[in-house]
């Protein structure tokens, strides 16, 4: 199997996947082995021509694969897609996308997408309704995968809280991410007299930075909120572990995995009604708030006493540990895989 995608020079969310599919391939599956092929096609410009070529190119040598895991973020992943089809290679894509990207808020290139991708073999969804939330052809099979979260966060212990409650945003700090609704949300739980701690970690324009760091002062929130740079690996995942609620108000993010990952330390989210952030508490537990309501979080954590909180969220993370183990994702990936390859042979109407 070929994991095609993702962007060398620009590495983020999908090039972290692509790699752990890759090692969770070669350490738990029985049926297949993988390589990671990216195409360099995320924030394209005349600049990366020649790695997108090279990618292209590379096409070429495909003769012992036996099938192409496409990772679907950027209309130029599709364009690969039909010359992999056109070389009568079996083909399974994973959309990385949202509702909120250019390929599906502009009606064009809605459509060219769904119609590019009508080729495909199968598709892999990150999330359950993930299918309902972008336009995908109708007579494509779907089955869900899942995702690979940092190993670390699967097997680090799981702590016992203890103290007051204590509440993390984590992420890239912006207005849009609603790391400003949690500096709200922290000055309307000390007014109402509930006894929290909380911590603020991220990257962040320098505008940004100075802004929230503004608003806390404004809030005179510094005794009970700390402000901290980025945390990467056992930093954060230790972090997500003393945390009993995450706070992710974000209006952006369709499958923001810092959730999943607050969820597999033990610690619930609150979050906004998007899809893939939805589809997590639905299953695992947390709150989805109508809209991005501030005074609804509020209230869900002035409602929920403590000991009920750190109780279900042990609970949630030994669940998201058994479905998200890489183990357990490459078995439904190999299942997958498995169950694609007569489609492409010529068994799909």
């Amino acid at each position: 199997m070929v994991v095609l995608g993702g962007t060398i020079h620009h590495p983020g969310g999908i090039e972290s996947f692509c790699a752990r599919a890759v090692q969770a391939l070669a350490r738990h599956g029985d049926d297949w082995e993988a390589e990671w092929w990216p195409t360099d096609t995320a924030y394209f410009s005349l600049r990366y021509v020649n790695k997108v070529h090279a990618a292209w190119r590379r096409l070429i040598d495909l003769d012992e694969v036996d099938l192409v895991w496409l990772q679907w973020s950027t209309l130029l992943d599709l364009i690969f897609l039909w010359r992999l089809k056109n070389f009568g290679m079996p083909v399974l894509v994973t959309p990385h996308l949202g509702a909120q990207a250019r390929l599906q808020r502009w009606p064009a290139l809605r459509y060219l997408s769904a119609k590019l991708l009508d080729r495909a073999d199968r598709l892999g969804l990150l999330f359950d309704g993930q299918d309902g939330e972008i336009a995908l052809p109708s007579g494509i099979p779907r089955s869900l995968l899942g995702t690979f979260l940092p190993e670390k966060v699967l097997t680090a212990p799981i702590v016992a809280r203890t103290g007051k409650l204590h509440l993390i945003h984590a992420g890239r700090l912006s207005v849009e991410k609603g790391s400003f609704r949690m500096v709200e949300l922290c000055a309307m739980l000390r007014d109402r007299r509930i006894p929290f701690t909380a911590q603020i970690i991220g990257r962040a324009d320098a505008d940004v930075s100075a802004a929230l760091a503004a608003a806390i002062q404004k809030e005179d929130l510094d005794t009970v909120l700390t402000f901290d740079g980025w945390m990467d690996g056992e930093a954060l995942g230790a972090a997500l572990s003393q945390a009993d609620v995450l706070i992710h108000l974000s209006e952006l993010d369709s499958f923001p995995l810092i959730v999943l990952e607050a969820l597999a330390a033990g610690a619930l989210p609150v979050i906004a009604n998007m899809a893939g952030a939805s589809a997590m508490v639905r299953r695992y537990g947390g709150f989805i708030t109508p809209g991005s309501s501030v005074v609804a979080a509020a209230d869900w954590l002035a409602e929920s006493a403590l000991a009920d909180l750190r109780r279900d969220g042990s609970a949630a993370a030994d669940r998201v540990r058994h479905d998200q183990a890489w183990s357990s994702v490459v078995a439904r990936l190999e299942h997958v895989a498995n169950v694609t390859l007569p489609l492409a042979a010529g068994t799909r109407d």
